[in-house]
C-alpha cells in the first residue's frame, strides 16, 4: 500500500499533463496502467473511472472531468 501511494501521486500528475496535451493513445495507456495499480488495491469505483479514460475517443472535458473525479477519490484515500 505504501508503495501505491508513492507511485499514484506521480502516476497522476502524468495523466494530468497527457489530458491537458490531449495525447489520447498516451491517455489510454497511462489509465490502463493506474487502473491495474488501483486493481491491486481493490479500488473498484477508481478502475471504473479509468475505463472511461482508455477510450481514445473522449473530448477533452470529459475526459478532465473524469481525472478530476478520480483525483478527488485518491487524494481521500492518502
Amino acid at each position: 500500500v505504501n508503495k501505491f501511494k508513492k507511485d499514484i501521486t506521480k502516476d497522476l500528475e502524468e495523466l494530468e499533463i497527457l489530458i491537458q496535451n490531449q495525447e489520447k493513445e498516451a491517455i489510454a495507456q497511462k489509465a490502463h496502467y493506474i487502473k491495474n495499480s488501483c486493481l491491486n488495491v481493490a479500488l473498484d469505483d477508481i478502475c471504473a473511472l479509468l475505463c472511461k479514460l482508455e477510450k481514445a475517443d473522449l473530448e477533452k472535458i470529459n475526459s478532465e472531468d473524469i481525472f478530476d473525479e478520480i483525483k478527488i477519490k485518491i487524494e481521500k484515500l492518502l
